[in-house]
This record gives C-alpha cells, structure tokens and sequence, in this order.
C-alpha cells in the first residue's frame, strides 16, 4: 500500500489533471434534500450530463413526487428512456419516495438541515434498504447539508483502484470513504467528486483507454498496460520483418 504521502501526492495530482481535462461546473444551485436524493439516484455510475438529461425528464413528465410515488417502476422507467440501468433507478426512487411517504406523509426533508451533519447522514442512512446507497448518503452529505464526503459509486472505486489509492477488499465502502476523506479537504470535495466519476465514466471504463488517459504517467495500472501494449508492437513489428535467406 502506498504510504500516505504518496497517496496524499497522488490524489492531489489527479484532482489537478482531470480538473483540467473535464473542467468541472460550478457548483449549482443548492437544491431543497429530498429533491437531492432523487437527483443522486440518477447520478450514481453516470457523467454529469447524463444524470442531468435524466432528472430533467423526471421532473418534466411528473407534476410532483407524489405522482412518482404512486406511478409503476416501468411507467418510471420509460421517462428515464435510455439511462443506464433506468429500470434500477426507477425501482429506488419509486421505493424511496413510497417508504419517506409512509414515514413522514410528506415530500420533505428539509428538517435534515436543522440537525448536525452526522446525525443527518444516519437518518437518511435509514432508507438503505429502500433506494438509498451509501453513495446517496455522502451525496447529500455534500451537496444538501453542508457536511464533508466523497461519493464513491463504483466506477469511481475502479479508478482509486487502478491508482492503487485504495488495495484490497472492500467490506466497509463507508470506511473506505472515511479514509478517502483524509486526503481531500473539503474544499476540494466537489470538484474531486465531479470529475473522478466523469473520468471513471468516459475513460477509465471497464475495459480502459489508457492511452488517451491523462494520468497514464501516475497511475501504476495504466503504466503497467501500456508497456505490455508496447511489448506487443515490438513483437509484432519484429515478426513482420521479411526473414533473411
């Protein structure tokens, strides 16, 4: 594992790149915390502007989160259109909104704000079990109720992985997050955010495209599929040679 400097080093310098590769958006408006949940189920695994086509067909096909609430996942669905994985987007968010319904006979939750930022996350932690992933919680966390966290959904774990920021198992992604946390201020936590998941989502794919990647210098899998693409030319090159007689 690398040493904590080093890893300090390296996410400082891939915050800095892919800052100038993707150029992130300000930060927008704040948005009310129930409508930054929905807004985060659709974000989750996709790039900026996919999640933001997404919750925009939401909100214009749908009157209000009641009629979501009371519409079928394929009805929900459809309006998703071709989002990645929409009948499991739709699936959370009508759950999630049915479940807070039940609980609260409301569309709101700004109350969260009114509490400290820990005891918000684990009230909103209670919906897990009903669309709400840990990476809802540290969205919200983040962009609603003024706390410091790093959404980590599961292209952006690819990607720490393949920088070897985070080694092993993971039995505890909020653990992982908390460690993350150490290495990128607060400050920092948006951009950070916006531009790993655009990275993890456009190039650093399952199958990734190192050699358009910007930080194939840094990152010890790019380096490692780079050289074995190169041993591979070489061989190549070397067998198309005509063969002296």
């Amino acid at each position: 594992m690398a040493a904590p400097t080093n890893k300090q080093q390296l996410l400082d310098k891939t915050l800095t790149v892919l800052k100038k590769k993707f150029h992130p958006p300000a930060e927008p408006d704040k948005r009310p915390v129930l409508e930054e949940v929905v807004f985060a189920m659709c974000r989750e695994s996709l790039p900026t502007a996919t999640a933001d086509a997404a919750f925009a067909r939401l909100r214009r096909a749908f009157v209000d989160w009641n009629e979501i609430r009371v519409s079928s996942v394929p009805e929900v669905t459809e309006v998703l259109g071709d989002t990645p994985d929409a009948g499991d987007r739709a699936k959370r968010i009508v759950e999630f909104l049915q479940e807070h319904f039940e609980r609260t006979y409301s569309f709101e939750l700004d109350d969260l704000e009114k509490k400290g930022v820990k005891q918000a996350a684990k009230q909103l932690a209670r919906y897990k079990d009903k669309g709400v992933t840990d990476f809802t919680v540290a969205w919200v966390t983040q962009r609603a109720l003024g706390g410091h966290a790093v959404p980590l959904d599961g292209p952006s774990v690819r990607v720490l992985r393949r920088l070897h920021v985070i080694e092993g198992d993971i039995d505890d992604l909020e653990s992982t997050r908390a460690s993350l946390e150490h290495h990128v201020s607060k400050a920092n936590g948006y951009d950070f955010t916006e531009v790993l998941i655009d990275h993890a989502t456009t190039i650093c794919v399952e199958v990734p495209l190192c050699r358009e990647c910007p930080l194939n210098r840094d990152c010890p899998t790019g380096i490692e599929a780079l050289a074995r693409q190169g041993k591979k030319s070489i061989t190549a090159v070397a067998e198309d040679k005509p063969k002296k007689k």
